[in-house]
């Protein structure tokens, strides 16, 4: 995946980027072998020197719950485009753009 960067020809401190945002769904990391996948990501993400990586893990299913009973989900932080905030702050339009998105259900 990342190990790609990690060749001769690619100076990455200069090059790549220092920061990246990932979605996910729960269950890319569900289990014994997704825990093992996001390790390896993490582990290739800090051998290559990169300096801020943050994750969003969240599903379909939770981000409608929140827009049907926000109290229960005050402290949902999602990633919008740029910046975090709760999902319940944001406006109906928002949300409905960020389930849309969150659709992708494995790696």
């Amino acid at each position: 995946m990342l190990s790609n960067f990690n060749s001769k020809n690619y100076n990455y401190r200069e090059r790549a980027a220092r920061l990246l945002n990932i979605k996910l769904s729960p269950a890319c990391v569900d289990g014994d072998a997704g825990t093992a996948k996001m390790v390896s990501f993490i582990r290739t993400w800090a051998d290559l020197k990169l300096w801020h990586l943050q994750f969003n893990i969240v599903n379909k299913e939770t981000l409608i719950a929140a827009q049907k009973d926000p109290e229960k989900y005050r402290s949902l932080l999602v990633r919008v485009a740029g910046y975090s905030a709760y999902f319940v702050d944001l406006s109906p339009d928002l949300q409905n753009d960020i389930i849309a998105r969150t659709e992708h259900e494995s790696l």
